[in-house]
């Protein structure tokens, strides 16, 4: 491995767990991995996604003021101002490492107007304040791509030990540049039985800007479950393309969801915006359909999930299918 290149990837993990609250307190940690030997599939698009998340909750805060995420504490009442019926508060953090390859990644030199190479390392940090049967979200992403993302050697890692192609074109890969981007969203408890265990359904609907990706879109999640009522907010905590709504507090549910959103640009499709580099044509109206079972005992919770949309580039062929397992556990 280069030492320029060692040397940035250390730079940026010191640079975003800086950026990371410095407080001890966390209340759920949880790990997520994404990848697409879950469904049979080597390549083309989002192929593999790792993230680490914890959270803190404002129900089991014992300080007097539940502050928000230091990254989000001197904007955000602009953009979602504090209310007085909030049941409870929660901050969310993941540091993640995701990346999208192009459909034939044993060519050693990837085809024209293919997806390219890319690889993101970043910070999410974001805020939920949750009321009775609605949850407000605000989030900012900060990271780089390219090769001081680390993508390139996480995934020729994950395929030499589950035996999958080796992939052949990193060399082309995006280029380092620093990406960011704000998010804006809400769910909603629309319905729901009174019985248990019982259905709910839930709609999303958010916006995002920045030079990662700015999009607009919604969706909706249908559930069937006991304690229902304690996780929907947990169906709003994106993490890569997915959402994954995880049992807390000895619940469990299975659920159907589908979304569907313009994308107005996406870094890891379109290609560096400060320099050249390959690039591929946007689909800019996706959608996606996923199921998944998520299960909860004593302090930990178990999620699987499977996801299938469409392509990201127009000349892709491959649909975006890929599996989800999430872990998480109360400390």
């Amino acid at each position: 491995m280069p030492k320029r290149t060692t040397r940035h990837r250390a730079a940026v993990l010191s640079a975003l767990l800086l950026w990371a609250p410095t407080a001890l307190a966390v209340d759920w940690l949880s790990v997520i991995w994404h990848n697409d030997l879950f469904v049979g599939k080597d390549g083309g698009g989002y192929t593999n996604g790792a993230f680490v998340a914890w959270y803190r909750l404002s129900a089991l805060d014992d300080t007097p003021e539940f502050k928000r995420p230091p990254l989000l504490r001197g904007w955000s009442p602009l953009l979602l101002p504090a209310r007085d019926n909030v049941r409870f508060e929660v901050n969310a953090h993941a540091l993640g490492q995701v990346m999208s390859t192009p459909q034939n990644i044993s060519a050693t030199t990837p085809e024209v107007n293919d997806a390219p190479y890319a690889g993101l390392l970043f910070l999410r940090s974001a805020y939920f304040a949750v009321y009775d049967d609605y949850a407000d979200i605000l989030g900012l992403n900060v990271g780089i791509i390219g090769p001081a993302s680390g993508a390139e050697h996480t995934q020729a890692f994950i395929h030499k030990i589950t035996g999958s192609t080796d992939p052949q074109g990193w060399d082309y890969q995006l280029r380092n540049e620093p990406v960011f981007n704000i998010e804006r969203g809400r769910i909603w408890r629309l319905a729901s039985s009174p019985r248990e265990p019982s259905f709910d359904l839930l709609a999303m609907a958010g916006v995002s800007a920045g030079n990662f990706e700015s999009a607009a879109g919604g969706g909706f999640i249908l559930r069937f479950g006991a304690g229902l009522q304690d996780s929907f907010p947990t169906a709003a905590q994106m993490t890569g393309r997915i959402s994954n709504p995880m049992a807390i507090n000895g619940g469990w549910n299975v659920y159907l969801g589908v979304s569907s959103e313009y994308v107005h640009n996406q870094i890891l499709v379109e290609g560096n915006y400060l320099r050249s580099s390959a690039s591929a044509d946007l689909e800019h109206w996706q959608y996606q359909f996923s199921a998944g079972f998520s299960y909860s005992w004593d302090a930990f919770s178990a999620t699987l999930s499977l996801s299938d949309g469409n392509t990201m580039d127009r000349r892709a062929t491959a649909r975006q299918r890929f599996g989800s397992l999430t872990f998480a556990w109360r400390l």
